[in-house]
Order: C-alpha cells, then structure tokens, then sequence
C-alpha cells in the first residue's frame, strides 16, 4: 500500500494473503466489484485489512474473504493518537468468513456505508463504536447495508451519536441491531428489517433489536420476520425511544412478546401492526394503537396549559375509573384557587375562571346569572361584609332555592363572611341552591 494518498485498482481476480493489508489516509482502494475483485485471507490469525488514525479511506467494489473461522477480523479500523476515524466511505464492499468480527470502527466520524455486507462472521457482523464512557463516533450513515449469519450483533453500536441506517437487514444474527450504552444518542432506522434470528444464547438470544441504556433511538416502519424471542426489546433505563409504524410478521413458536419497554424506560409507540403480545413498563405511551386508541401514562397535555393526568390500558375499553381526569379541572374543581369579583350593584360571575369566588360588598347588592357555566358546574361565593356591615343580597330569578334553605339572608355584622353553594342544571338553565353557611 502507498504510504500516503493514491488509489490502488484490484482488477478483477483472487489476491491471496497471509497478513493484513495495512490502509493508510487518502486512500482508494478500488475494485471491479465485489464479486470479482477478493483480497482473500489465509491465515486464521490475522486481519484482512487494518488501519489506524485513517483520515478519508474510501473503499468500493471489494470482497475482503476470511478462511472462514479463527480469531482474525475483516476490516478493522482503530485509532490512537487521533480523536476519531475520519471520512470513511464504503461503497460495495463485502466481508465475509472472519473467524471475528467482520467490520470495526473505532470512533467513526462523517463517513457513509452504501451497500455493504458483512456475512458469515462471528462474533459481530459490524462492530461501530467511540470510546465507552468518553467520546462518541459520530454522523455515520447506513445505506441498503447488510448483515447476514452473524453469530453476535449483525449491527452493534456503542457510544455512537446522530446516526442513520436507511434500508439496512439483519439476517441470521443472534442480535439484529444492538443498540447500546448511555454515549449512544440520536439513532434513526428507517424502513430497516431483521429476519430470522436466531437465538444464540449468552445474551444473543434471537432478538431484532435491543436497544440498551441508549438515548434518543427512533425505529420508523421498521419490519421483522420469524422472529424467536422479542422483536424490539428497550432495557438498561433507554430513554426517548421511539417505534413508529412497525410490522410484526410471523413470529416462530417461542416468541413471547412482539415490543418489550422495561421499567426505568422511556419509550413512545404509534401505529403498529404486532403477532406477539406487548410487554410494556415505564413510561410508555401508545398513539394510535392496534384498538384505534391512545395510550397515556402519566400526564397528556392538552390545548393552552391543559393536561391530564392518569393511566389508561388499551387492552378493552377503559373503565370510568381509566378515564384521564382534565388536570384543570381536577384544580378547579377539587383544589380551586378562588377568583375575587368586582363589587356592583349586580355582581357578574364568570363561572368559566373557577369555582370559588370572593366579593366584599360595599353596598346592598344582587348577584347576577353568572355567564359561561357548564352542566353540572358547582360554584361558591364567598360573601363579604364590608367594614360598614348590614350589606344584603338579592339572588337573580336563575337561582332557585329548595323548602331547606328557602331564603338568603347574610350576617350584618361588618367583616364577617357567608358562604353560599349552588350548582348548575343547562337543562332548565337554572343554579340550584345546596348549601349557605353563615357568620364566619
């Protein structure tokens, strides 16, 4: 390899070696195409292909073959003195039969995958990381890339930050898609599937993806296929996880669960289609779910300052008891903050701002319909002698009072206060009176 810069052609043809070609920066590596142009591996212990500290590599229309088992892996890219792994770009690019991992990055930044495969490997299919605990690689993306017979994770991120898979399949792989650790931020699959997994065991066991303590991931119509275990499974605390638009198809006989949300995670559902039964626990919220319904945990919020508050199950229809209660009204109604009135000669009631009113009156008064009410609305007033005293009050003909409390006469004594109770019926738009308590 050129110790700097320039490209090297693989005309079509078998290159056979025994140790690792050793990539340098600016460099281009160009075949004919990946089913005619092989660098063939021999030896079980040593790499096909290594790097270290490469800044702009491109790769296109290779095949890197392993022997087909030891302890050698395909591509490995590692760095010490840089920061990160800069502007690699893999176009058509196959790995296959490493003993190992067939695709490394260390701490990858700006760089595009388009087309690449990584097929009958073991341990991972694709290893893509930053430094656990420290810096994240970056800006990555993931182009109709594959991952096929992998012992492990056909796709394994750890530590890695806003990055793209765009119509990529995993295939065979004990994972799908590991997604993992709290440096892993800012992940999108779209229109990406996993077919056939297959349980490993020790922790590979068959799912599509697992997205593990990881921050900000979002699968959007993503697909699986005869999947034997959980489909997508959030754990370790993942937060900000977000399934839209997912398909569930034909799960194998030991599948449990199609989505797994467990508690200490954050994750939001929406129009999905699933074989298997939900596992959900944290906060999981559902839009749109396979009942036609929303699924809220914790609080809604709604128009203005509104919200509400409760759980709701959308397993049948909800009780009355799962009915989400408008926090607002849960305020007014139950805990109201109380609204003082201007004094007049007829007092105007808004009932829309509350429950509690307050008025201190400065003269023999009447209190007016209040305006805005709602069917079944029960409203105080808080009646306040003024520092004169002997204030009276005349109720507007929409109160109606019962043979129990069949006038309204307040206490005359200056700065005492009266309370006086009545509900609402829009059927006969009348204020029933309920209650009035004196001398206070």
């Amino acid at each position: 390899m050129p110790s700097s810069g320039g490209t090297v052609v693989f005309p079509a043809g078998t290159y056979k070696i025994s140790s690792a070609l050793v990539a340098r920066s600016n460099l281009i590596l160009q075949g004919v195409s990946d089913g005619s142009s092989v660098i063939a591996q021999s030896s079980t212990t040593a790499n096909g292909l290594t790097g270290s500290d490469i800044t702009r590599l491109t790769i296109q229309d290779l095949t890197v073959q392993g022997p087909g088992s030891g302890s050698g892996k395909g591509i490995l890219l590692t760095r010490s003195a840089n920061p990160a792994t800069v502007s690699l770009s893999f176009s058509r690019v196959t790995v296959k039969f490493f003993g190992n991992t067939g695709i490394e990055l260390s701490n990858p930044i700006v760089s595009t995958f388009t087309g690449v495969t990584s097929a009958n490997n073991g341990n991972h299919g694709w290893d893509i990381h930053g430094v656990s605990g420290g810096a994240a690689g970056t800006s990555c993306s993931f182009v109709s890339c594959y991952a096929d017979i992998i012992t492990n994770a056909g796709f394994r991120l750890d530590t890695m930050a806003y990055c793209a898979f765009v119509g990529c399949a995993a295939d065979h792989c004990g994972i799908g898609y590991e997604v993992t650790g709290v440096g892993s931020q800012g992940i999108s699959f779209t229109g990406c599937g996993a077919e056939s997994a297959v349980n490993r065991g020790t922790g590979y066991d068959g799912y599509s993806w697992k997205i593990n303590a990881a921050i900000g991931v979002g699968l959007f119509n993503s697909f699986t296929y005869n999947s034997p275990n959980v489909s997508i499974w959030v754990t370790g605390g993942a937060r900000g996880v977000s399934i839209l638009g997912f398909a569930e198809n034909t799960p194998t006989g030991p599948a449990v669960n199609s989505i797994k949300v467990d508690s200490g995670c954050s994750a939001t559902l929406g129009d999905f289609s699933n074989v298997e039964p939900l596992s959900l626990a944290g906060a999981t919220n559902i839009i749109n779910d396979t009942a036609g319904g929303t699924v809220a945990t914790g609080f809604v919020y709604g128009a203005d300052s509104a919200y509400y508050e409760g759980t709701v199950s959308s397993g049948t229809a909800p009780t009355s008891a799962e009915h989400l209660a408008r926090k607002d009204y849960v305020d007014t109604k139950v805990n109201p903050a109380p609204v003082t009135l201007t004094d007049a000669p007829t007092i105007a009631t808004n009932a829309a701002l509350g429950n509690l009113f307050r008025v201190t009156l400065q003269g023999n008064r009447t209190l007016g319909a209040p305006t805005n009410p709602t069917n079944g609305q029960r409203v105080t007033w808080e009646l306040i002698q003024d520092a004169t005293g002997n204030r009276t009050l005349t109720l507007n003909s929409i109160f109606v009072r019962g043979t129990t409390i069949p006038t309204v006469t307040l206490t005359t004594t200056a700065g005492k206060r009266d309370f006086l109770t009545a509900i609402y019926n829009s059927t006969t738009n009348k204020w029933y009176v309920l209650d009035f308590v004196k001398g206070f």
